[in-house]
This record gives C-alpha cells, sequence and structure tokens, in this order.
C-alpha cells in the first residue's frame, strides 16, 4: 500500500521533481537567450526574465503546503510573465528591473519566511 498525503496537500516527491523541472527548463530558456537568440531586440531579455520566474517558482514550490498553493505561485508567476511582456516589449525599465529583484525575492526569501512562521505554534 503506498501511502498518500492527505487531499489537498502537495506531495513532497512532486515538490521535488517540481524543483527540478522548472529549474531545468529555466537554465535552458538562459541558453536558449544568450547562444540562440542573440541579439535580437526585445526577445532575449524577456526569455531570460522568464528564466527568472520559472526558476523562483521552482525555488518556493518545496516549501509550499497545498495544492492551491503551488496553483496560486503558479498564477503569480503567471502575473510576472505578463509584467515582464509589458516591461520588456514596452522598454519600461523601472518596471523591468523591478519585477527583476521582486520576483526573485518572493520566491527565495517569502515562501521558506511563510513556511516557517506557518510551522510555529504559540498556543498549542
Amino acid at each position: 500500500m503506498i501511502a498518500r498525503p492527505p487531499k489537498g496537500e502537495l506531495d513532497k516527491r512532486i515538490a521535488g521533481a517540481v524543483f527540478v523541472l522548472f529549474w531545468l527548463v529555466a537554465i535552458a530558456a538562459w541558453i536558449v537567450a544568450g547562444v540562440a537568440l542573440g541579439n535580437t531586440g526585445a526577445w532575449q531579455p524577456f526569455i531570460v526574465d522568464v528564466g527568472i520566474v520559472i526558476a523562483s517558482i521552482g525555488v518556493a514550490t518545496p516549501f509550499l503546503a497545498t495544492v492551491k498553493g503551488f496553483g496560486l505561485a503558479l498564477l503569480f508567476g503567471l502575473i510576472a510573465v505578463v509584467g515582464f511582456a509589458i516591461g520588456d516589449f514596452g522598454q519600461i525599465l523601472a518596471l523591468t528591473y523591478f519585477l527583476r529583484i521582486a520576483v526573485p525575492f518572493f520566491g527565495v526569501i517569502i515562501a521558506p519566511t511563510f513556511k516557517t512562521v506557518n510551522g510555529v505554534k504559540v498556543f498549542a
């Protein structure tokens, strides 16, 4: 018999696989942006920025406890990709640089912090 997590919880094996898969996709995007695209205007930084979003979601995934949380991370990642598209193709540098700082911050700092805080029982 296989032990399965309760309904709605994100299985740690799946979270680990998503971590590895998303990092592989992000690295592939960075390689494509650096080698294959060359100097093609706004496409090169946009592909690099999409790689940043994918890598940040990959880093945050092992710290997410529920499938709903993972879905929200994917939704915010999609919003970040739209923001990067607006910033890169519209040449709004302030938006692009803000997102380049904020997206990894939320993926690398905020997700583990919430995991730690949610695990602390004060009045238990």
